[in-house]
């Protein structure tokens, strides 16, 4: 009797999933909380409305500050936002569908030249060097993001 107790307390020891794995992470991109406050960022890449923007932005420095704001400027024009991320435990709350996925939420104010960035960007990877993101839009249409520290 204590052979199958044993056994029993194997089985089911060895069944059991670990959330602490470190191969099947939930929230992969959380480094994006030390990575964005640590140096200087550009956009590299920015598409919105069928058409690649970067441009529009390829002379602007973003700062990410670890409090939640992002100070960006260039020569002529400085402005102010708030960044935070959002692990996939925020499910909850989504209104996009998508199961456990992990944002950047930007905020600017809609009557600056930064309103257009505001949104729950999705990240698809975080680096120390680089962070992709992306949008679906109301509309169905997709919208592209790509930081890159300077």
């Amino acid at each position: 009797m204590k052979k199958i107790v044993v056994l029993l307390a194997v089985l089911i020891f060895a069944a059991c999933n670990s959330n602490d794995d470190p191969t099947n992470p939930v929230n992969p991109n959380a480094n994006i909380v030390t990575d964005l406050p640590q140096g200087m960022w550009k956009i590299s890449y920015y598409f919105d409305n069928n058409t690649n923007q970067t441009n529009t932005f390829s002379s602007f420095i973003f700062d990410f500050n670890s409090n939640g704001t992002v100070n960006v400027s260039n020569d002529i024009f400085s402005d102010i936002g708030t960044w935070q991320y959002e692990d996939a435990s925020n499910d909850a709350s989504d209104d996009d569908n998508i199961d456990n996925d992990e944002e950047l939420v930007l905020l600017f104010s809609d009557s600056t030249f930064f309103g257009e960035l505001s949104d729950d960007w999705h990240i698809t990877s975080a680096s120390a060097n680089k962070v992709e993101l992306f949008d679906e839009s109301g509309d169905g249409s997709m919208q592209f993001l790509t930081f890159s520290k300077q």
